[in-house]
């Protein structure tokens, strides 16, 4: 008499487990708690009666026992899948698309506009923004992420996106009402911070970029997303360090203008990041060609703008 097969979300726990080597990792993608995914694979262990993971304090790597039940458990959840598609196909799942917060509201969003009206892009997608880092990548569930840092992702196949400069930018109005600002004297106007700057440039780097003393200590508002800094440098509450891609729409429409001052290139970039081997699926490697062709046109609107 055949075995009974064991419940679906034990097979799930299992699968994402074995193909993440981490209990915690699985969790996240399956947006439960490290904890239900011990059990569940507890429980299908002693429903099997074998032992499938050796736990490690660094992960979880797969028995033989495991190795040899991995395949088959694979190839049911893909053919269940590609079944179910080819029946109903309108009930495909959306892709996730993670977006670092300030990148997407200042460079993203706008450029999704119109998009869905195109063939080319007729991708599901349910955009979330979050700051995702090496260090919190299980936090976060996603099939896409567009993440800013050094492009040290484990795990996953990475390709960078674009990098960017840093300068200074004030609205019309302040530099008005505080006329010529001498690069020299900078430190003597209102700036505008941005706090955990781990991967963003602070104006003590500036400062150092452009040789100049950074004054001891500078009081101005800080803020933990720099879209936030820069919405109030349009504000006219200061001067803020933008990065290109966080205020090239606002220097075209005139609502900000970058002051006289050597542009420096900021030290992280941003990257496109999804699962190891995910990157071949068809909508994966759609939505990864569409940020390309977006950030391709958006660096010839840029060299444009300045040469005009």
């Amino acid at each position: 008499m055949a075995q009974r097969p064991p419940p679906t979300p034990m097979l799930q726990a299992f699968v994402s487990a074995a193909q993440t080597g981490s209990f915690a990792r699985a969790a996240s993608e399956l947006n439960l708690t490290a904890s239900a995914i011990s059990h569940q694979i507890a429980g299908l262990e002693e429903w099997w009666g074998l032992q499938l993971f050796e736990r490690h304090s660094r992960g979880v790597k797969l028995t033989a026992a495991g190795q040899a039940l991995l395949p088959v458990t694979e190839v049911f959840f893909k053919g269940l899948d590609a079944v179910l598609h080819s029946l109903n196909p309108s009930k495909s799942s959306p892709l996730y698309l993670s977006c670092t917060s300030s990148l997407c509201s200042s460079w993203l969003i706008p450029r999704m506009h119109g998009s869905y009206a195109e063939a080319s892009f007729n991708l599901d997608l349910v955009l979330n923004s979050a700051d995702i880092s090496s260090a919190n990548l299980s936090a976060h569930p996603f099939d896409v992420a567009v993440v800013m840092g050094h492009g040290n992702y484990p795990d996953h196949h990475v390709e960078l996106l674009m990098r960017d400069e840093v300068f200074p930018v004030c609205s019309p109005e302040f530099q008005r009402v505080n006329g010529n600002i001498v690069l020299a004297q900078i430190a003597r106007y209102p700036l505008i911070h941005r706090v955990d700057d781990q991967v963003c440039p602070s104006w003590e780097s500036w400062f150092a970029f452009q040789g100049l003393a950074a004054p001891p200590h500078h009081h101005g508002p800080r803020f933990p997303d720099s879209s936030l800094a820069i919405s109030l440098a349009i504000k006219g509450g200061g001067i803020a360090l933008g990065r290109t891609a966080l205020v090239h729409d606002a220097l075209k429409d005139g609502s900000l203008l970058a002051l006289d001052a050597p542009a420096m290139m900021s030290p992280a970039a941003y990257y496109i990041i999804c699962r190891n081997g995910r990157q071949s699926e068809p909508d994966i490697a759609r939505l990864f060609h569409w940020l390309k062709s977006q950030v391709d046109e958006f660096l010839r609107e840029v060299k444009s703008h300045r040469g005009r």
